[in-house]
């Protein structure tokens, strides 16, 4: 169930079909929206299913990458960087968790490019910290993350999402679970609410960076998500969570805003990296669902993790480790011994952190490299 329609019935299958075959498959759009709703049965909102299913066969067919290589990208610092601000999504903001008094608010999210750079470009969707109470796109530590990156030839996106502040939107299922959870504090409460919302967001942003692959040069097979802290819980959700996860559950109440998510848009990651971050949305999602999340098909990732963590424990980074083992996916496990949380100026090997995760990347995704 992980890549919902576009695996389960042949997203590959698509990238190479020719055009005669059209009418062919659009005459079969009924059949494969029964077919995802046999293989989303861990949803519990069904009312889009129509639409995703068509908007996922037309994607597949009108968007495809039309790259036969791998993305090119420079050891050095080579490209030009610009910067410019969009409005990925609106999403509702709520007077506490689950009042019905709302405001819609927009979410946002700063574009690198690099614009001398040729197309046929890999990706990065970049993703703050701040124990999900506070944080920017603008924190140093990611802006020098999306500088570095872009100036080697990523499209890079550092995002906004919704905060506690926010009291976002919660699905039914989350805000009870949360609720029932007697050994968090009340802290621990209000992060654990949270997490659902700034995840719906990440989906989001992610979504949004497919739907405008065309326009910026991204050769969507190469996607990378990498996050700070809570920006890395949300990094690890988008590699390893199920495509429907944060997107199609029931919700506390109807949310007219969900329009204007890219809803038909993939949200697939290649390569995680992650930076002191955690596994509790996938714990919670199994709770809840009764299913793991982790499977062989994970994208693979790099954890990096302070032995000395006193805000996420470096226990999170074993487990994640230990979940990685159990089933097969590709890891790299990198503590960095003595180190406490937020290390952005650490080292691995001799390597910055932004040197290792490229390296990570590269090797992964084999890109090609100049």
């Amino acid at each position: 169930m992980k890549y919902l329609i576009q695996y389960k019935i042949g997203w590959n299958y698509f990238c190479v079909i020719k055009p005669i075959y059209v009418f062919l498959i659009l005459c079969l759009l009924n059949v494969s929206c029964s077919i995802l709703g046999e293989y989303s049965d861990d949803k519990n909102n069904t009312q889009n299913t129509s639409l995703i299913a068509s908007g996922l066969l037309l994607q597949a067919l009108s968007n495809q990458n039309s790259w036969t290589t791998p993305p090119t990208v420079q050891s050095n610092a080579t490209y030009t960087v610009a910067k410019s601000t969009h409005i990925y999504a609106q999403a509702l903001s709520h007077s506490n968790w689950g009042s019905p008094t709302t405001n819609v608010v927009n979410l946002s999210l700063d574009l690198y490019l690099p614009t001398n750079a040729p197309r046929n470009r890999p990706a990065m969707i970049l993703i703050h910290g701040g124990g999900f109470s506070t944080g920017s796109k603008d924190d140093s530590n990611i802006v020098a993350m999306a500088n570095y990156f872009t100036s080697r030839g990523w499209v890079c996106i550092s995002i906004n999402y919704r905060l506690i502040s926010s009291y976002g939107t919660l699905s039914t299922a989350w805000g009870t679970y949360v609720m029932n959870l007697a050994s968090l504090s009340p802290a621990e409460k209000q992060q654990s609410y949270a997490m659902y919302p700034a995840a719906r967001d990440a989906k989001a942003a992610l979504r949004w960076l497919y739907a405008n692959a065309a326009n910026y040069g991204i050769n969507t097979n190469f996607i990378t998500a990498l996050g700070g802290s809570a920006g890395s819980f949300l990094a690890n959700m988008l590699g390893i969570t199920n495509a429907s996860d944060f997107r199609d559950e029931t919700l506390t109440l109807v949310d007219a805003t969900l329009s204007s998510t890219n809803l038909t848009a993939r949200a697939q990651i290649h390569t995680v990296i992650n930076h002191w971050g955690g596994i509790n949305h996938m714990t919670y999602l199994q709770s809840i669902t009764g299913q793991s999340r982790f499977d062989a098909n994970d994208p693979p990732i790099s954890i990096v993790h302070g032995t000395l963590d006193a805000d996420v424990p470096f226990t999170q980074a074993e487990a994640l480790r230990d979940a990685y083992i159990a089933s097969g996916a590709a890891y790299e496990f990198n503590p960095l011994v003595g180190e406490g949380h937020s290390a952005w100026s650490a080292t691995i090997n001799g390597k910055s952190l932004s040197e290792n995760a490229f390296q990570f990347i590269v090797t992964k995704q084999s890109l090609t490299l100049n």
